[in-house]
């Protein structure tokens, strides 16, 4: 059995990291159900901060505003129906009419889930908030909807209010803020200059999402030792 790891530096508010996470999880399965003993092999996802806002905004603001302030309307209807037909073929209903915000209070609660619950769950807390944010029009950066969509995958409510609310029991979440600040702050001026960006094997680097076989022949190649460092830059972003 051989143990890959796939680093996911990501942002919640962002519609390609949600398409590139789906599009992973499909490359996995793919591997695991064709590849020989890759069945056993064992996948390990952690999710890393990155900032689409690198400073904090201060109030909230329609997905659709956000989008025209940034992109004339034409750009703007090209890149939604863009994400809508691409997001349609793998089961995602895109929709632009909520509110987006700061992303700081989600990252907290990827944070600690990681750190108290797995890998696993990490993924699944992700996954629901993209859901929330993206399809259902919630804005995650408020606290109740973080809190819907971490029972909605199984955490208890008041566990996942105790650990945004303070420090924890212990005191071991104090300062947990600037960490992620300075989590995000690295990978940006490291190697990770946009949002989705993979880390396969600690040292293979995807930049974007790319499409199902390009993950799959990645992983291979790190499960066969083969490639070399460096980065594909030949996927959608953020």
């Amino acid at each position: 059995m051989a143990v890959i790891t796939i680093d996911i530096f990501s942002d919640v508010i962002c519609p390609w990291c949600f398409i590139g996470y789906l599009d992973l999880k499909k490359a996995i399965s793919l591997y695991q159900k064709t590849y020989p003993g890759g069945s056993k092999d064992d996948f390990q996802l952690s999710w890393k901060p990155y900032f689409l806002d690198q400073e904090e905004p201060k109030e909230r603001e329609l997905i659709n505003d956000r989008m025209h302030r940034r992109m004339d309307a034409k750009m703007v209807h090209g890149a939604q129906t863009r994400l809508q037909r691409i997001g349609a073929g793998l089961g995602v209903d895109f929709k632009f009419g909520g509110y987006i915000g700061s992303s700081r209070l989600a990252h907290r609660l990827l944070h600690i889930v990681e750190a108290e619950m797995g890998g696993v769950m990490q993924s699944k807390v992700s996954e629901m908030l993209f859901r929330y944010q993206l399809e259902r029009e919630e804005d995650v950066s408020q606290l109740e909807t973080l809190v819907k969509a971490g029972v909605e995958v199984g955490l208890e409510e008041g566990v996942v209010r105790g650990w945004l609310g303070g420090e924890g029991e212990d005191g071991r979440w104090s300062g947990l803020g600037e960490v992620i600040e300075e989590e995000a702050k690295g990978a940006r001026e490291g190697e990770v200059k946009g949002v989705p960006h993979y880390v396969i094997g600690g040292k293979h680097h995807i930049d974007g999402a790319v499409d199902i076989a390009e993950f799959f022949e990645k992983v291979v190649e790190v499960r066969e030792g083969r490639g070399g460092e460096g980065t594909i830059s030949t996927g959608f972003g953020c």
